[in-house]
């Protein structure tokens, strides 16, 4: 996942708080000179900051792989194990290796079904 948190520090360099008290005044009277399209720029800085990582996380939503937002939410079910990792699991197979059905993995149970099936055919054909 490409997108990252907005942090305070972020914030506070950009919002318009942080212009001197009298932007468009010179810098002798504590000001920074601003002329008008400067000071629409600086209130336009926030917004189009915060449309930047909003958009960012759009495309992490709608992305696939490892740079998913998939990729970034943890299941629990082991270390570092993320939805990502279990949608992949579900796709490749891995995913019965530790599903619990029963009192075991739906591989061990249908393991289990396998040879009980095999047995009665066996009994079948005798």
């Amino acid at each position: 996942m490409k997108t990252k948190k907005i942090t305070d520090e972020e914030i506070a360099e950009i919002k318009v708080s942080s212009l001197p008290t009298r932007p468009t005044a010179t810098s002798s009277f504590g000001g920074r000179g601003y002329t008008a399209a400067e000071m629409k720029a600086a209130f336009d800085r926030l917004p189009a900051f915060i449309i930047e990582r909003f958009n960012s996380l759009l495309s992490d939503i709608e992305s696939v792989g490892k740079d998913s937002i998939a990729s970034a939410i943890k299941t629990g079910l082991s270390d570092g194990h993320s939805l990502y990792d279990m949608l992949s699991d579900i796709g490749n197979g891995n995913f019965a290796n530790y599903l619990s059905v029963g009192d075991g993995s739906l591989a061990s149970e249908l393991a289990q079904i396998k040879e009980r099936l095999s047995s009665l055919e066996g009994g079948i054909n005798e």
